[in-house]
């Protein structure tokens, strides 16, 4: 029987049972070496774990490598034919509660350190898994690009890689560090992703802290990822800025408009910027006139309550002193923003009277710079 079987896997171009398991000599362990499917061209690196049921194929015409310290459990199938290249990284758990990896074609599947594939997710299509990310549920993951961040285990969700999750079919989507795209029953091609913190919202926040960077047309992309993200919360206090403000056309003309105002010197423009390189917030000086200008600023719906308002204004009431010239600044809000009214002052505005707010009751704030 065991001749038979190891007939049929040379003729098949796959690894005879022994052979799998003299794989043991470069620190790879098959634990089922009669249930274990592996090409002789796949390249598995040391320190490997391959479980009952894994099936790796790779054609004559194709390429397949593991990186090392690899685990992939029982239902894993990594497939590379008709010139078609998978190549995984080194440390990523792979298949627990199956998992398909299926480059067609001339595709190309590149798989980073420290990835989690699981519960069903299958990749297909010229895809990219950054360091870190994860797909994890009954995902049809075509053509997808999640950004490289530190690993899920990684305390701080800001900087974690980007994950899809969930069931359903996400073609072409693209996920940043610190994202996820997550729905159920769905196309998620439609769904937006979200920050990582808000379904973590008590996780620690780790590095320096915020930063300032004066607008540039660099940040546009960044900004309208932003906007589009926290518009329903912003909303929620302030007037809508329309549906065309929301549109790739109609923010492109917004954002050159601001430059255009910040070059003239008549604003002053900044994104607040997270440990990880995240716009979180903006923060503006509008108006500038006789040594005065007034401030307003937004941070996102997953960073408020944690102090990075108040560092941004800080830091932009040190600029307008010493690099835009400033000797004070106002600003207004309404009555019920209790936080921002806080805000201003702690950061030593002083209230000079009431305002109305888009018609809503509010007060004025001056700070001698």
């Amino acid at each position: 029987m065991h001749a038979r079987l190891d007939r049929l896997r040379r003729e098949r171009g796959l690894l005879t049972p022994a052979e799998l398991l003299d794989l043991a000599d470069q620190g790879v362990t098959v634990l089922d070496p009669f249930s274990v499917i592996v090409s002789r061209r796949v390249e598995i690196g040391a320190d490997n774990v391959l479980h009952p049921g894994v099936v790796i194929e790779c054609d004559e015409r194709s390429h397949c490598t593991l990186g090392p310290g690899n685990v992939l459990y029982g239902g894993t199938r990594i497939s590379a034919t008709d010139g078609g290249r998978v190549t995984v990284g080194a440390r990523s758990r792979i298949g627990d509660g199956g998992t398909r990896i299926i480059a067609g074609a001339h595709e190309s599947i590149g798989i980073g350190d420290g990835v989690r594939l699981m519960d069903g997710a299958e990749v297909t299509g010229d895809s990219l898994l950054g360091h870190g990310s994860q797909i994890l549920g009954r995902i049809s993951a075509r053509s997808v690009e999640l950004a490289a961040g530190l690993p899920y285990t990684h305390p701080d969700p800001d900087g974690r890689g980007g994950v899809i999750k969930g069931i359903g079919r996400a073609a072409g989507a693209l996920v940043g560090t610190g994202e996820v795209l997550y729905d159920l029953g769905a196309d998620l091609i439609d769904t937006e992703p979200k920050r990582q913190r808000l379904y973590h919202p008590e996780a620690p926040r780790l590095g320096p802290g915020p930063t300032l960077e004066r607008l540039t047309a660099e940040h546009a992309g960044g900004v309208l990822a932003f906007e589009r993200e926290n518009r329903g919360f912003f909303a929620s206090s302030v007037p809508d800025r329309g549906d065309d403000y929301f549109t790739p056309d109609g923010f492109a003309d917004r954002h050159r408009a601001l430059l255009a105002e910040q070059a003239e010197g008549r604003c002053h423009f900044h994104v607040v910027l997270n440990s990880y390189g995240r716009i979180v917030g903006r923060v503006n000086l509008v108006d500038v006139a006789d040594g005065s200008a007034e401030l307003g600023y937004r941070v996102a719906e997953a960073d408020t309550g944690q102090g990075v308002a108040r560092a941004a204004v800080a830091q932009v009431l040190r600029l307008a002193a010493t690099d835009y010239g400033l000797t004070a600044l106002t600003a207004v809000t309404t009555l019920d923003n209790e936080a921002s009214r806080a805000l201003l002052a702690r950061t030593g505005f002083v209230e000079t009277g009431e305002r109305l707010v888009d018609d809503r009751p509010g007060t004025a704030y001056r700070r001698v710079l």
